[in-house]
C-alpha cells in the first residue's frame, strides 16, 4: 500500500518537473526568438540609416567636387578670389565677417540644391528601394 502511494507521488513528481522543464524552455525559446527578432530589427534601422549618410555624403562630397573645380578652373578662378577678397574686404570694414557676398555659398547650395532635386521627384517605392538593404546588408543580418 505505502509503495503504490510513493509510486503515484513519483510519478506526480516526475510529471510535474517534466512540466516544468518544458514551460521554462518554451518560455527561454519565446524570449530567444524575441531577441533575435529584436536585434534584426535594430541591424536593419541601422543599416537603412547607414544607407541615407552613404547618400546624404555623395551629395555633400559631390558639390564640394564642384566647388573644388570651380576653384581650379583658370576662367572661374580668379574671378572667385576676387570677390572672396572684396567679401573680406567688406567684413574688415563692417566688424566682423559673414557670408554676404561669399562667392563659393551660392555655387556649393545650386550644386546641393540639383542634386536633392534629382531625389525630391522619387515615388515611395523608388526611395525605399533606394535606401534598403542590398544583398551583402541581408546576408549579413540573416547570418
Amino acid at each position: 500500500m505505502e509503495y503504490i502511494r510513493l509510486n503515484t507521488e513519483y510519478e506526480f513528481v516526475k510529471k510535474r518537473a517534466l512540466v516544468n522543464f518544458l514551460t521554462n524552455s518554451r518560455v527561454e525559446l519565446e524570449g530567444h526568438f524575441h531577441n533575435r527578432a529584436q536585434n534584426m530589427l535594430n541591424s536593419i534601422e541601422r543599416y537603412e540609416h547607414n544607407n541615407l549618410k552613404n547618400l546624404l555624403n555623395g551629395i555633400s562630397k559631390g558639390a564640394l567636387e564642384k566647388v573644388s573645380s570651380s576653384l581650379s578652373d583658370p576662367a572661374t578662378s580668379k574671378a572667385i578670389k576676387d570677390a572672396a577678397f572684396q567679401s573680406a574686404l567688406s567684413g574688415i570694414r563692417e566688424g566682423s565677417m559673414t557670408y554676404k557676398n561669399d562667392p563659393l555659398m551660392p555655387i556649393l547650395a545650386n550644386e546641393i540644391t540639383s542634386r536633392v532635386n534629382a531625389y525630391k521627384a522619387l515615388s515611395k517605392d523608388e526611395e525605399t528601394k533606394l535606401l534598403s538593404l542590398n544583398a551583402d546588408q541581408k546576408k549579413f543580418i540573416i547570418d
